[in-house]
């Protein structure tokens, strides 16, 4: 039960130590099944892949590496309350992110996180292909699938897999980029979580927008970008190198 409870509380976040090692317990005053609903749509609008970056394929010789933070506020915090008898603003995760370039407009990306003190960790990889390169006149185009999974809980598995598509244009060291897309997560409690609270899957099938500005610097690149998953806003910011 307190993996359960860590794993959505600190939505694998990068969360002071202290919180990792608090004790939560689920304590359900209602619908418990709704509540587990609810909470899964503000962790998968925090977990879902960040695209953090402009539509423009790296090329074969291009790498970039990153830290990267999400921010993401509650909606649904009546069903949190519920769940764990604990008041939560926010889900989100910190991490780092890595992408490679390949040859015929494909790019590979990954992201890494793990909540301290704990065994859990968040990961997911992307596959991006540029329609449209982009150049000095033309906007470049972009289609993009990801995955995002976690591990390290006994009691519950998530993952998350979404689509998206997404332009961008370059004006010396500015690039902004919009994109949209959708977003499939599912929630699937196990064991004393499953039999105890009687929770069962939880499935989240939502539209994504997206919206952000790539600052470049020459090697060193600053990324804010927000976010819309269904009715969840996001808060995204990248700090890496491109090379």
């Amino acid at each position: 039960m307190r993996r359960f409870c860590a794993i959505f509380i600190l939505g694998l976040s990068a969360a002071p130590p202290a919180l990792a090692d608090t004790e939560f317990d689920i304590v359900c005053a209602g619908n418990c099944q709704a509540a587990f609903e609810g909470a899964v749509e503000d962790v998968a609008a925090a977990l879902n892949y960040k695209a953090l970056g402009p539509a423009e394929p790296g090329g074969i010789t291009g790498f970039g590496i990153g830290a990267f933070v999400n921010y993401t506020p509650v909606r649904n915090d009546d069903d949190w309350r519920t769940l764990t008898g604990t008041d939560v603003d926010f889900v989100g995760m910190a991490g780092v992110a890595a992408s490679k370039g390949l040859p015929f407009g494909i790019d590979l990306g990954a992201f890494y996180t793990a909540v301290p003190d704990t065994g859990v960790k968040a990961y997911g990889a992307e596959l991006r292909y540029a329609i449209l390169d982009g150049g000095i006149a033309s906007p470049a185009l972009a289609l993009r699938g990801a995955l995002t999974r976690t591990s390290g809980i006994d009691d519950f598995d998530y993952e998350a897999y979404s689509i998206d598509v997404s332009l961008s244009k370059g004006f010396t060291f500015l690039t902004p980029y919009v994109g949209a897309g959708y977003v499939w997560a599912e929630a699937d409690p196990s064991g004393d979580v499953a039999t105890i609270a009687g929770l069962s899957k939880a499935e989240v099938d939502e539209q994504r927008f997206f919206v952000g500005l790539r600052v470049s610097f020459l090697l060193l690149e600053i990324t804010p970008e927000y976010e819309r998953t269904g009715d969840n806003s996001a808060y995204n910011l990248r700090l890496g190198l491109s090379f």
